[in-house]
């Protein structure tokens, strides 16, 4: 399962690679079944790989937040500053309370 790679930040740059490539097959489980349970069309985004260009990378990364919540009716945090311990953090917060509420 995804989620589990994703709780805490990545401490090598191998480990950075393998918390991306999870984190966005997270993403994609979750807008899946959104999709399939809701019967929407959310869109997945390429958020992966993260590439050079950060700051793109944190605004898109931003709106799949953003849909995902308003399609669960979750709350959810700012996630576009400092990737930083709190940034992991609450990131894993989000995904665990969206899948828990569609039950993955």
């Amino acid at each position: 399962m995804p989620l589990a790679n994703i709780a805490v930040a990545p401490a090598t740059d191998a480990a950075k690679r393998v918390y991306d490539f999870s984190h966005h097959q997270d993403h994609v489980q979750i807008v899946q079944a959104i999709n399939s349970q809701q019967g929407t069309t959310l869109p997945i985004r390429a958020i992966f790989p993260v590439g050079a260009a950060v700051d793109s990378w944190k605004r898109l990364h931003q709106v799949m937040h953003n849909e995902m919540n308003e399609a669960l009716a979750l709350n959810g945090q700012d996630l576009i500053g400092p990737i930083d311990d709190g940034w992991h953090a609450q990131n894993y917060r989000e995904h665990q309370a969206a899948r828990a509420a569609l039950g993955i």
